[in-house]
């Protein structure tokens, strides 16, 4: 089984949506030709670009980690300690500008949803710091 890239994804997502790249770009916020960049992999897109896609519906959880979010899921899923302990650290990592400062709160909390919705999604299973530091780092600073 071959393995997606992430921009083989995002252009699934884009397709379920119904959008084209011009149209897809302008939701995230960048062209058509930084749209195509990010769909063949030559750039990943930023935390910005990806929780502007999410506001108009975009499976953020199957971008990331290649699994459409159920849609039965429900919060009720308890996140153990750990887990929770583990999505606060990536935030504070993660969320920062490039002079390392912290994001504004909005962007941290919807990106705290973001974790906490994409573990949920696994079944709450146990997630340890350097394995979502794997997963999020393709997506910050490169």
């Amino acid at each position: 089984m071959i393995e997606q890239t992430f921009g083989d994804r995002l252009r699934l997502e884009r397709e379920r949506m119904g959008f084209n790249q011009t149209s897809m770009g302008e939701a995230g916020g960048v062209k058509r030709t930084t749209q195509h960049i990010y769909e063949t992999d030559i750039r990943v897109p930023d935390l910005h670009y990806l929780m502007k896609l999410h506001e108009v519906g975009c499976d953020l959880h199957f971008l990331i980690f290649g699994k459409y979010q159920s849609r039965s899921t429900t919060s009720a899923l308890p996140l153990t300690p750990l887990i929770l302990s583990n999505i606060y650290r990536a935030v504070d990592e993660f969320c920062i500008d490039s002079k390392g400062n912290p994001l504004p709160l909005e962007s941290r909390v919807r990106f705290f949803q973001l974790l906490c919705a994409s573990m949920i999604a696994q079944g709450g299973q146990e997630a340890d710091l350097g394995a979502l530091r794997k997963e999020l780092s393709q997506f910050v600073g490169t």
